[in-house]
């Protein structure tokens, strides 16, 4: 697992079903086929976060994957497996000349309910009937 001071990458995977399938069948697949497909892999090159959020408009998914460094990104995609097996599971699934990608910073400010990372010190305010309270 990753310090809490080393900086880590978000990948975003903007995503769009094939013509023909349903937003369900597309999830399904994603889910229950493609993701276990793909889960030993990212497990063997280090990446720490993974999920998945349907029917993002316009878009019919985004993929949310966080890692260390872009070596385990680069690092998987070389791999004979994804080349030979979960690249092409795409094509099964994805409109791939439609999809998109964002990479960047990853940084979290609350995690299982807590502040963390340069909001963990924050004061909490709460608007209750033009009241604040601090707590």
């Amino acid at each position: 697992m990753a310090s809490s001071d080393q900086k880590l990458l978000c990948l975003n995977i903007l995503g769009y079903k094939k013509p023909g399938i349903s937003s369900e069948e597309y999830r399904n697949y994603m889910v229950n086929v493609h993701a276990p497909l793909v889960a030993g892999l990212m497990k063997k090159y280090g990446f720490l976060q993974w999920s998945m959020f349907a029917n993002v408009a316009p878009y019919d998914c985004c993929v949310q994957i966080v890692f260390p460094s872009i070596e385990c990104f680069v690092r998987m995609k070389a791999d004979p497996y994804f080349k030979q097996t979960i690249g092409p599971d795409h094509e099964k699934f994805a409109d791939t000349r439609r999809s998109q990608m964002m990479i960047g910073w990853f940084t979290p400010l609350m995690k299982d309910g807590q502040l963390v990372g340069p909001t963990a010190g924050a004061d909490i305010v709460v608007a209750n009937g033009g009241e604040e309270a601090k707590g």
